[in-house]
């Protein structure tokens, strides 16, 4: 913003070349003639940006709304078609605005969204042997599963037992603790038999597998910490690996034949998860 300092009478009035440096907007619609005050100021203004007065016509005064203000309104509504009343109505105050936008240039916006939006939290490494290669498929689903069981220690160690075949990149304990099982490019063992979206793929191959520690009875609440720390990794995942949001799912929604998996559990709060991250 510009300061003018006031020092002497001559300091004070607008000059034709101080008024093209500041944004001149369009005052909201509803002036008349006889009318006076900021508003009619911003009007004028507006007006003397588009040409249609001069500085000298308005530099003095708090803004009143006379036969040259009047004069002008109605040369501004004759070269956009619109009824010479003279009024600042609701179809001047858009025109004008539509003038000024133009003069002024884009209207600045708000910059598009970039990674970092969410850091990778903190997480525990728990190495399981079960995985192999992605074989090139890119990362582009992340599965959400429930353990079966409320015991982080007994899952931990069931997905890191070789006998067991079965792994996933990530487990949340009920704490909120989040331990790494699968380096992300490599491929888990947590799908099986699966489609996406009613069409048959590796999903393993293409996605993400996060085991939540739960029972998953329906009954049994996933913790606040749970939602908070998986809200922060699939909101990193899916920034990370450019994920659709319809491509974030629940292994009974990927699980052939279909009724074969019911995880996450019913009360899973899928609405507080999406929320989180969009």
């Amino acid at each position: 913003m510009t300061t003018t300092t006031r020092t002497t009478a001559a300091a004070a009035p607008r000059t034709a070349a101080a008024a093209p440096r500041a944004t001149v907007t369009a005052p909201p619609p509803g002036i008349r003639e006889g009318d006076k005050g900021p508003k009619v100021k911003q009007l004028q203004d507006a007006l003397v940006k588009l040409k249609y007065m001069t500085a000298a016509q308005v530099a003095t005064g708090p803004g009143i709304f006379g036969n040259k203000t009047e004069a002008a309104v109605k040369k501004f509504q004759a070269d956009h078609k619109l009824p010479t009343t003279g009024y600042y109505g609701e179809q001047t105050h858009a025109a004008l605005k539509k003038e000024l936008a133009r003069l002024n240039g884009p209207t600045p916006t708000t910059p598009p969204s970039t990674p970092g939006v969410f850091k990778k939290p903190p997480v525990i490494k728990a190495p399981s042997p079960n995985f192999n290669e992605r074989n090139g498929m890119d990362i582009d689903t992340i599965v959400l599963h429930h353990t079966a069981s409320n015991n982080g220690a007994a899952d931990l160690a069931h997905m890191r037992n070789p006998k067991a075949e079965v792994s996933a990149h990530y487990m949340l304990d009920r704490d909120g603790k989040i331990y790494q099982l699968v380096d992300d490019k490599k491929r888990a063992w947590h799908a099986g038999a699966s489609q996406l979206h009613g069409k048959p793929t590796d999903v393993n191959g293409r996605s993400i597998g996060i085991e939540i520690v739960n029972d998953g009875s329906g009954k049994t609440a996933f913790t606040e910490a749970q939602y908070k720390a998986l809200t922060q990794l699939v909101g990193f995942l899916k920034q990370e690996y450019n994920v659709p949001m319809n491509n974030i799912v629940g292994h009974k929604d990927v699980a052939v034949p279909k009724g074969r998996k019911s995880d996450p559990a019913s009360n899973f709060d899928w609405s507080r998860l999406r929320k989180g991250i969009s």
